[in-house]
């Protein structure tokens, strides 16, 4: 069949009103269409057809054998569409799926569980696998398609192509309280060659923007450990007597204690900017764009 002359569904709902309400000028009132432009479409049908679907009477029309035949089976066609519509609309409503979220360590706390509950509220037919990993890790996976979305840091001030700026805060220097006698107030980058650092795994985004700025300087860091995660990072500053650099977010969330002090890092200011990708190795799906939009809109309000 050529199927550039099968009837569309404007076509087919005519033939629906008319049948149900045996009267062409019923149908075109229920359709809010004119009487004329009815009839077109009715015969329009009866050609493709090949055969008079409708007898005209002074009452109105009646169903030929040809119209009584094909009458169920074009209500289950328009049945059909009706349903597929409505699917369509409950998976942009509510769409279901998983999708594989990486995130950095300083975000996924407590962002990823409040975001896990108002995803399981909102949209609980999404699927969320979240994994944590600095930043290099996370832009190779979404580079590769392992995970949908990214949440990433850049110490740079440019924009990332294809990635929207969540937040951005300066680092700072957190040392174990008591144990470093520094001045009250800011310090400068130089200070950091009279300190042992405790620092994330190289490579690391972070470390290679604080070893340049201070290679340029001529200033030798002094790097006596690098753990995998902050939580090994924050246990050597506080047992092993080390110091370490962490956005100024961070640092009030994971050392406010007693145990640590902390000084703003100037001269220069360095930034961490935090940004949020979709990846681009395939098309995102529904659940995928809202779960972005959601997680958007939750780290902004953060």
């Amino acid at each position: 069949m050529n199927y550039d002359e099968f009837p569309d569904l404007r076509v087919l709902l005519a033939f629906s009103a008319v049948a149900e309400h045996r009267s062409l000028t019923l149908a075109a009132s229920v359709l809010g269409e004119a009487q004329s432009s009815l009839s077109r479409r009715i015969s329009s049908l009866e050609t493709t057809l090949g055969g008079r679907l409708f007898h005209r009477t002074g009452r109105g029309v009646m169903l030929t054998e040809l119209g009584e035949r094909l009458e169920p089976r074009i209500q289950a066609i328009l049945s059909d569409v009706t349903a597929l519509t409505e699917d369509a609309r409950s998976e942009l409503d509510n769409p279901r799926g998983e999708v594989e979220l990486g995130v950095v360590p300083g975000m996924s706390k407590p962002l990823v569980s409040k975001f896990c509950a108002q995803l399981r509220r909102d949209y609980p037919r999404i699927r969320l696998k979240v994994v944590e990993a600095y930043s290099g890790e996370i832009e190779k996976w979404l580079a590769s398609g392992r995970i949908q979305i990214g949440i990433f840091n850049r110490y740079g001030s440019g924009k990332v192509r294809g990635a929207e700026l969540l937040m951005q805060s300066e680092l700072v220097l957190v040392l174990p309280r008591g144990v470093y006698h520094l001045a009250l107030g800011d310090v400068t980058l130089s200070v950091l060659s009279e300190l042992p650092l405790a620092l994330p795994t190289r490579p690391n985004g972070l470390v290679s923007r604080v070893s340049d700025l201070a290679a340029r300087q001529g200033i030798a860091l002094k790097i006596g450990f690098e753990g995998g995660n902050g939580a090994l990072v924050r246990d050597a500053v506080e047992h092993a007597e080390l110091c370490t650099l962490v956005p100024m977010h961070l640092a009030e969330k994971d050392y406010s204690d007693a145990a640590f002090e902390m000084r703003r890092l100037v001269k220069p200011t360095i930034r961490q900017h935090t940004w949020l990708a979709v990846g681009s190795h395939r098309p995102a799906d529904a659940a995928t764009r809202i779960t972005a939009s959601v997680l958007r809109m939750m780290a902004k309000a953060k």
